[in-house]
């Protein structure tokens, strides 16, 4: 039997809990840390470098190398024993997550200190437990708590930090591997809607693992929705094709078989010369993922339902384009939504997600966005697309119209 000790949400009172996936957030009680002016942004950097090492005890110098590689400190000693010494006092009294061992520093992760992905790691290791032990209820549960841990990459403000991509992709790695085992459990239930939801979630992550897409498509027949199933096939194996350049799997083409054989409507599936030659005629770069109007609106009412949970409301983008005021060659209204479409895919974030409304107009889900960010990539759309004299109309609101 494995005994559940976990606390997947932090306590009340003077815990310190640190958030780290998806966004990077301390907390000592109710009061927000990390939001401290920018002066203290070397003790942060500081912070986040000693808590992913764990326990590892670090010398001032590798410290200083590490973070701070292009600044020449003549004493690096003391330049970090100064920063350790405000970083301290930022944290508060009674916080002591910092200890001076061997002359280097390390983080105390057995304080009072709640961690999401000492907890996130902690849930998909007695998952995987109990589910070897037969008890797939329990390692359900477990892997339910785990996976709404995972809000996003370890710490991605951080994205060009080398010293943090090993364990960024540690996390990357259990989160996909666990929310697979998870879908394995649900399918012997047979819980169909839950594989859809966890697989769409995943995808948000990482729209690139095969067998995640498997999962839900299984999933979608299996809850007879045929049309979605197929609509779902068509969009992934085109996106593979165009931006990796894979053809079906001997998997996906035996999915392909079942979805021609349930489809009641008589149509056939795209195959994969006709979307090859589809895609090949409106080619888009790396970046943000287009998709159908109706995945769209299934991505929209998940994200909505996970931002009501995690406190992290998003954004819809409406979007179009009209021609600038010039003495040349005016484009077609075709040629500017394609335009729109092409900046859209390059300017937009990879987690993001668009699809055209027909009438040259587009719309935009921008997960985990606050206003202010929304309006700065308003302002960075309108600039590209004023040096290809064209002027960006728009209109934003928040996902979750209750805030």
């Amino acid at each position: 039997m494995v005994e559940v000790t976990l606390v997947t949400t932090p306590k009340a009172g003077k815990q310190l809990k640190v958030f780290t996936l998806g966004q990077f957030v301390v907390r000592n009680g109710e009061t927000i840390l990390s939001e401290s002016g920018g002066r203290s942004r070397k003790l942060w950097e500081l912070f986040k470098y000693l808590l992913v090492h764990n326990d590892r005890v670090l010398l001032p110098e590798v410290i200083a190398e590490q973070l701070w590689p292009d600044q020449n400190y003549a004493d690096a000693k003391s330049a970090v024993r100064t920063l350790i010494y405000r970083l301290r006092g930022l944290l508060g009294d009674g916080v002591d997550v910092i200890k001076f061992v061997q002359g280097g520093y390390a983080f105390n992760r057995h304080q009072d200190l709640w961690l999401d992905i000492a907890v996130f790691e902690a849930c998909c290791r007695q998952a995987r437990q109990a589910a070897r032990q037969g008890q797939a209820q329990e390692a359900a549960n477990l892997y339910r708590q785990g996976l709404a841990l995972y809000k996003g990459d370890l710490l991605p403000e951080c994205a060009y930090s080398d010293w943090l991509i090993p364990l960024r992709n540690h996390y990357h790695r259990l989160y996909m591997q666990s929310v697979l085992e998870l879908n394995q459990l649900l399918r012997q239930t047979q819980s169909y809607g839950e594989i859809v939801e966890e697989a769409a979630k995943a995808l948000l992550i990482d729209y690139f693992e095969e067998e995640i897409h498997i999962y839900l498509m299984e999933a979608l027949l299996a809850e007879s929705k045929v049309t979605q199933a197929k609509g779902h096939y068509e969009n992934v194996t085109a996106v593979f094709y165009r931006e990796m350049g894979i053809k079906p799997s001997p998997a996906m083409k035996r999915l392909f078989r079942q979805i021609q054989e349930r489809d009641d409507e008589g149509g056939n599936v795209m195959d994969f010369t006709s979307f090859r030659e589809a895609m090949d005629s409106r080619q888009q770069a790396c970046g943000a993922f287009l998709c159908e109007p109706e995945f769209f609106r299934f991505l929209s009412q998940l994200e909505t339902r996970r931002a009501q949970r995690s406190g992290q409301n998003g954004l819809l983008l409406m979007l179009s384009v009209t021609a600038a005021e010039t003495d040349g060659m005016v484009d077609t209204k075709t040629q500017q939504a394609a335009t729109l479409q092409e900046v859209l895919q390059g300017t937009l974030r990879g987690s993001d997600v668009f699809c055209s409304l027909g009438g040259h107009q587009f719309i935009v889900l921008l997960p985990a966005t606050t206003p202010q960010q929304g309006q700065i990539l308003l302002q960075r759309l309108a600039a590209v697309l004023s040096g290809r004299k064209l002027l960006l109309k728009s209109r934003l609101q928040p996902l979750n119209l209750a805030e």
